[in-house]
């Protein structure tokens, strides 16, 4: 298996506590910190590194007036406010002993789509420019060498798999952008269920041609 360096998970992790991420970055993220303790004590400490850097920041100056009318504004009686109808969320139907992790379970997510032999995917409706959707590869499959447009987030939700000589297990995030040529080699022993978070779309290489073109309309 082949692969050029990645972004690193501490880079994306400090870029969603310091400066956030949009939608569909933002959800993989969440989903990775959820699933991942050691990932959420990184974060916290760069949640807390950023408190300190706007503590340091000399406070503007403020018109008095102009305080005075935003706590008459906070102190005002809220006018209450009827929440808008939501429909019941969909998701597709998961394999016998697989639970979508709870930032998961609140996602509108389409239907399972086939792409490949043993490769479906389903599509998370999000407002968001970058793509977010659930990914699965029966067990065993070698997804052959390939790169991307854009940044590729990955955050293992069942299962497993190797690239670049690294072993991917639940809750664990693999970052690749446009310089990152790999290859994937699901686990033998089950089906790989992931959430990806992707610019752009899958760039084929070598061998991919037609077979992989599928994998082009994720």
């Amino acid at each position: 298996m082949t692969a050029r360096l990645s972004p690193s998970v501490d880079d994306v992790l400090l870029r969603h506590a310091m400066t956030g991420l949009d939608d569909a970055f933002s959800l993989l993220v969440e989903t990775h910190l959820e699933l991942s303790p050691a990932a959420r004590a990184v974060h916290a400490r760069f949640e807390a590194l950023g408190g300190l850097l706007l503590e340091a920041v000399e406070p503007a100056n403020v018109e008095p007036a102009a305080l005075n009318r935003a706590l008459a504004a906070l102190d005002a009686e809220p006018r209450p406010v009827e929440p808008p109808a939501r429909a019941a969320t969909t998701r597709p139907d998961m394999r016998k002993g697989v639970k979508l992790p709870s930032t998961l379970s609140r996602q509108e997510i389409g239907p399972w789509r086939w792409i490949a032999p043993g490769v479906r995917s389903a599509r998370i409706a999000l407002p968001s420019a970058s793509r977010a959707f659930l990914l699965e590869i029966g067990p065993g499959v070698r997804v052959p060498e390939h790169g991307h447009d854009g940044a590729e987030l990955t955050c293992v939700l069942h299962g497993g798999f190797s690239s670049a000589d690294a072993h991917y297990g639940v809750g664990d995030m693999a970052c690749a952008d446009a310089s990152v040529v790999h290859d994937i080699a699901i686990d033998p022993d089950g089906p790989c269920l992931s959430l990806i978070a992707m610019e752009g779309r899958t760039r084929p290489s070598s061998m991919f041609g037609r077979l992989y073109q599928k994998f082009r309309d994720i």
